[in-house]
C-alpha cells in the first residue's frame, strides 16, 4: 500500500504525542513539508519522498 499524505500527518501527530509535544504543531509542520515535496517532486520521486518522510516520523 502506498504511503499517503494522511498517513504522514498521522505519524507526525503520533510522534508528537509520544514525545509530549504539541500534536497540532506537528501536523502543521508535516503539512508544510508535504507542500514543499509536492511543489518540487513528481511521480515516483514524490512517492519515494513520502515513504522516507513516513519512516522518519515513525522511527524518530
Amino acid at each position: 500500500m502506498p504511503t499517503t499524505e494522511e498517513s504522514i500527518i498521522a505519524a507526525a501527530r503520533l510522534r508528537a504525542a509520544y514525545r509530549g509535544e504539541n500534536e497540532a504543531l506537528a501536523a502543521a509542520s508535516a503539512l508544510e513539508a508535504l507542500a514543499v515535496l509536492k511543489k518540487t517532486l513528481k511521480g515516483d520521486k514524490y512517492q519515494e519522498a513520502l515513504e522516507r518522510l513516513y519512516i522518519e516520523y515513525s522511527i524518530s
